[in-house]
């Protein structure tokens, strides 16, 4: 085990597999930690970055680091226990990478996204992740992520959460590929987009927005708001604990809610055209709830 922070300055600056771009010089090993930070020298030579037989013990990438890890179509293959991503602890306003594009290998990662920097691919987030193990959790607190947004790929995940920093309404913007599987997405704030199913959803600031063919188990709405535009089925919709909204009027795709339990401060905007509750509306016991034509 070995801590090694990336140099760039070998005769093939942008190869992941020379061991003169590591400080100290070795290309990084099983369990060793891996630093990104203070550098505007990328790690993106296509041909050089399968490290798939590698398990990290960590992959660390400064907000401080400028350059690329991955190119637009080729990621940097390497397994690793923890991913941060964007983290930044002295003096100024770092821009972050433009690109970060990581597939990460079979083992169980947990990943924390600080910061992203501005992509420099327009129809793409700064940050591309996959991952292979259903036990992974990824918690993005502000930038841009995608996850398997990518023809054919595939992730698994825990938990996915999207949170924020200062603010629970822009900091963060998470895009969920239809190739995830996924067991709980809480979304505490920032915009995702899910394109999945999940067995378990709870937002309770920020946006959600569902499309696709995902069902979803269950989906906790206690703030924020729900655009529903996937055609999958919602077993069961919680509106009760605040002042959440959820809209099924922007898609006229046929879809079933199999059972709705709405609290007096919730809202539901659906089309009884599209839309089909198999067991209407049961009202929080705690209040009254009231229907208003729109």
């Amino acid at each position: 085990m070995a801590t090694k922070t990336w140099l760039g300055t070998a005769a093939a600056p942008n190869d992941w597999t020379h061991p003169d771009n590591w400080s100290p010089s070795g290309v990084p090993a099983n369990g060793d930690d891996v630093y990104f930070e203070d550098s505007s020298i990328s790690c993106n030579t296509a041909t050089e970055l399968n490290a798939s037989g590698v398990t990290l013990d960590s992959l660390n990438i400064d907000q401080s680091y400028t350059g690329e890890i991955g190119t637009s179509t080729v990621p940097l293959q390497v397994s690793a226990t923890i991913l941060n991503v964007g983290y930044h602890n002295g003096p100024g306003a770092p821009t972050g990478s433009p690109r970060l594009n990581i597939a990460l290998g079979s083992n169980v990662s947990t990943i924390t996204v600080s910061n992203t920097g501005t992509s420099a691919d327009t129809s793409h987030a700064p940050l591309k992740l996959t991952n292979t193990h259903s036990s992974s959790t990824l918690v993005v607190y502000k930038g841009a992520v995608e996850v398997a947004t990518g023809p054919g790929e595939t992730s698994q995940f825990s938990k996915i959460t999207t949170s924020y920093d200062s603010n629970s309404s822009t900091d963060a913007d998470v895009f969920i590929g239809s190739g995830v599987t996924l067991a709980t997405l809480d979304c505490l704030g920032g915009d995702t987009v899910l394109e999945c199913a999940a067995t378990t959803a709870s937002i309770s600031a920020g946006t959600l927005l569902t499309l696709g063919s995902g069902a979803v188990g269950t989906l906790n709405v206690n703030g924020g708001k729900v655009t529903s535009n996937s055609s999958g089925t919602i077993t069961t919709l919680n509106i009760i604990n605040g002042d959440g909204l959820v809209d099924f009027t922007k898609n006229n795709a046929a879809r079933t809610v199999t059972t709705v339990k709405l609290g007096p401060t919730g809202i539901l905007k659906f089309n009884t055209s599209y839309i089909t509750l198999t067991n209407k509306v049961i009202p929080d016991a705690t209040g009254i709830v009231t229907y208003t034509a729109s």
